[in-house]
């Protein structure tokens, strides 16, 4: 028999033992048959790889469950594994793997609040027998000759969990003859792993992870020219350092388990090999600061083990081991605010390290910390100039940290920086999502502290906005916070309208620091730049549309002109085909001064909307939300939309989704009924009601404005504390997207200065915020001092006024 035909028929005698009615793709529903056999055994890695990943969604899905195909598909699966003709050996291996901790995990897993009730991970009955019978088919893979292979196939036994007594003995065994570090490593995390099912195995398990924290290796290797008879010995000795793999596994194996030893052996094994050189290869130094970094991030919550761990780190000789320091440094002052003061004075040190990463790294940590760090501010001043510090880069964070200082000496720096490139050179704007190496150097939240200084840099923030072709442009937003802060810049705006150039910069401006309309000097002018309105809000900056123009000056004939309203004309008059947006809009602002004829249609609109079945239930009921604001501001006749509204927002309160409209109909409602106070008792239960079952199923952005709205309809504080106390606690950190903890504090705050007493119920958690060491915000990036600082003061705001 040919190898051609051995092949064929292995497959086909692999293919009968599949029920492929059960191997589905999760998502399209498409079935596979005995043709993804042959793929898998292609000579093409490329075909073999594509028909793995496929296998690996039916499955596993999204990770998240063990489907009905895993326990079908693990027979040949195994088969490939051991077949060294199979191309992608490692990734079947992984693929395993990654089904068969799922398996573990998925009875466990925890739950999304929105899903609980409705849907959790799965793993499908067939699974366990098919898993528990697989490991006598994996065990030789733990001999084959490619280190590839036997990591791999360690990491597929370490899930074995029935298994586990068995397992352990034999992988402390394999360990004992394992050339390779890289697998050895595998084999030590393998049996924390199983540690945690063993019975019989696991005190022996425990008791021999410990005894590898004790083992440094084999030590420094022999000169080979010297001794030849000791190189030998010393090479076929095999005894590894694993003492990180080691501490590793223990935390595994015993996670509510925090043994001081663990911070001991982490320190002596990071710092038993120093590297001193400051030209290192990028690539080394990085994965260096890596192994430090993940190392310490194992020593979980043991504070004063991590904190020695960090001083000697940063006092060391080595420059990847500093940089490591400053890693961890900047790790632990991010999650714990006693971690500042202890290791600020040594990372100031290193702001002038010979290794210029770490010069950078140590400023950013600096900038970091804000107002902590003010006493090393004339020690950053020196790096300002060229003369103090020549690389651009090593300039530009002083001038960031300085900045978040709020130490005016960056200003002429700023001013310059501003005026040549418009941004910082050596970072990105906005750094929220990322890692520790990268920056997040923002002009725009270095330029925010200065109003006091808009003498100097407002102008120049002008021109680089002018380049700008739309309003969009982040520097706006630094114009409002000038001019929130007390900076001297409406007054220059009104001077630059004069200006042809700057006309346009400054009327966009002046209408986003909502500083009221401008002198009638100034219309005309205005009038020429006006333009027909868009829906986008990413404005031309060249042109004025009818509805900024009103704002800026008061002069509603534009928004008139696009209705096209002439005596005894219908509503609008044909001609120019308006958008039912901007229509709507127009209705909006110019209110009752378009008397009947406008009701008379906007009344028709809104009766129609109400009638009409929306094809999709994100259709409804946006549309007669807005018909219903502009029918009442054109009547002023609550009796026109409560009905309608009511009506509309029967349903939103029982609701776990709701569409926008619906929400928006309940505002407007609120709105509506604040006129009149039987329905107005009505509207504030709904709201109430509305807001406690957002807030039961985690719903943060309805809620809020549900609040919101029933404060301002009630007053009421009994009616929206407790619910605001629940919202404060279920409310992620500052940086989150969406409403954030400092949303219901900010109203906390209002009501609180309306009615101290009332907030009495939330003072005991409020005082935990404050009070706590671990910061209660998202750990492990450059704004989380920042956001524990605006918690931190929406907390003592509530308090002051409380």
């Amino acid at each position: 028999m040919s190898a051609q035909d051995a092949k064929a028929q292995r497959l086909a005698r692999l293919a009968a033992q599949v029920d492929w009615s059960k191997v589905v793709d999760p998502y399209g529903g498409g079935q596979y048959g005995p043709e993804v056999l042959e793929g898998l055994w292609s000579a093409s890695r490329v075909t073999a790889d594509q028909n793995l990943t496929n296998l690996h969604y039916a499955a596993n899905g999204d990770g998240s469950s063990v489907r009905a195909a895993a326990a079908e598909m693990l027979p040949f699966l195994l088969e490939a594994a051991r077949d060294p003709d199979v191309t992608v050996r490692f990734e079947i291996l992984r693929t395993i793997a990654d089904i068969a901790d799922t398996g573990n995990t998925a009875p466990t897993a925890k739950v999304a609040p929105i899903f609980e009730g409705k849907w959790r991970p799965t793993v499908d009955p067939s699974w366990p027998a098919a898993w528990g019978r697989a490991a006598d088919a994996l065990l030789p893979l733990l001999d084959d000759e490619d280190d590839l292979i036997r990591y791999a196939a360690v990491g597929a036994l370490s899930q074995a969990a029935a298994h586990a007594d068995t397992l352990i003995t034999r992988l402390r065994t394999c360990f004992e003859n394992e050339p390779d570090l890289w697998v050895a490593e595998r084999l030590v995390l393998a049996v924390g792993e199983l540690a945690r099912y063993a019975i019989q195995q696991r005190e022996e398990a425990l008791a021999w992870l410990r005894f590898r924290m004790a083992v440094e290796g084999k030590g420094e290797e022999p000169d080979f020219d010297e001794d030849i008879d000791a190189w030998i010995a010393w090479d076929e000795e095999v005894r590894h350092d694993v003492r990180l793999q080691a501490v590793q596994a223990l935390r595994r194996a015993l996670p509510d388990h925090a043994d001081p030893l663990y911070a001991r052996v982490t320190a002596d094994a990071l710092l038993t090999s120093s590297t001193t050189s400051a030209d290192l290869p990028a690539e080394y130094f990085s994965a260096r600061v890596d192994v430090i970094t993940e190392a310490d991030q194992r020593l979980g919550a043991d504070l004063p083990g991590r904190l020695t761990l960090a001083h000697a780190l940063l006092g060391h000789g080595g420059a990847t081991e500093r940089a490591g320091g400053l890693r961890v440094a900047a790790g632990l002052m991010s999650r714990w605010r006693s971690a500042v003061p202890d290791l600020l004075p040594a990372v100031a040190e290193l702001v002038d390290d010979t290794h210029l990463e770490n010069r950078l790294f140590a400023l950013r940590i600096l900038a970091m910390c804000g107002d902590a760090s003010r006493p090393w501010a004339d020690l950053v001043a020196t790096h300002l100039t060229p003369t103090g510090e020549a690389p651009e880069p090593v300039r530009e964070h002083a001038i960031w940290a300085l900045s978040r200082m709020r130490d005016d000496r960056c200003v002429p720096p700023l001013t310059e920086l501003l005026t040549t490139h418009g941004h910082f050179t050596s970072g990105h704007a906005g750094s929220i999502g990322r890692g520790w190496n990268a920056s997040d150097l923002s002009l725009s939240e270095a330029l925010a502290p200065f109003a006091a200084h808009t003498d100097v840099l407002l102008d120049p923030l002008l021109a680089h906005i002018q380049t700008a072709a739309y309003r969009a442009h982040p520097h706006y937003s630094i114009l409002r916070q000038w001019h929130q802060d007390g900076g001297h810049v409406v007054p220059r705006l009104i001077e630059l309208l004069e200006d042809d150039e700057t006309l346009m910069v400054a009327a966009h401006a002046l209408l986003l620091t909502d500083s009221g309309p401008v002198a009638a000097a100034h219309h005309e002018r205005l009038r020429e730049r006006l333009s027909p309105p868009t829906s986008s809000r990413n404005n031309d900056l060249a042109q004025l549309d009818p509805f900024d123009y009103h704002t800026l000056t008061g002069d509603d004939a534009p928004v008139h002109a696009l209705l096209c309203l002439p005596d005894n004309s219908s509503f609008p008059n044909p001609g120019p085909q308006l958008s039912e947006p901007t229509l709507l809009r127009a209705c909006v602002t110019l209110g009752a001064s378009l008397g009947a004829p406008a009701a008379d249609r906007l009344r028709g609109m809104f009766r129609e909307a109400l009638s009409r079945k929306p094809e999709r239930w994100s259709d409804a009921p946006k549309g007669a939300v807005e018909r219903a604001r502009a029918l009442w501001r054109v009547t002023g006749d609550t009796d026109e939309v409560l009905p309608g509204l009511l009506e509309v927002t029967a349903r939103s309160a029982l609701a776990v989704y709701t569409t926008p409209g619906e929400i928006e109909a309940l505002m407007l409602l609120a709105e509506v009924a604040a006129t009149r106070p039987p329905v107005a008792e009505r509207v504030a239960g709904q709201l109430a009601a509305t807001a406690r079952e957002r807030i039961r199923h985690n719903n943060r952005f309805d809620a809020m404005k549900c609040l919101q709205s029933l404060w301002q309809l009630t007053s009421d504080p009994r009616q929206v504390v407790p619910a605001l106390v629940d919202l404060v606690r279920i409310c992620p950190p500052p940086g989150s997207a969406g409403v954030t903890i400092l949303d219901p504090l900010q109203l906390l705050a209002e009501v609180a200065a309306t009615d101290p007493a009332s907030v009495t119920p939330a003072v005991p958690a409020l005082h935990a915020l404050l009070d706590a060491d671990e910061r209660p915000v998202r750990h492990d990036h450059w704004g989380a001092v920042r956001d524990d600082d605006a918690v931190r003061a929406a907390v003592r705001a509530v308090l002051a006024a409380a």
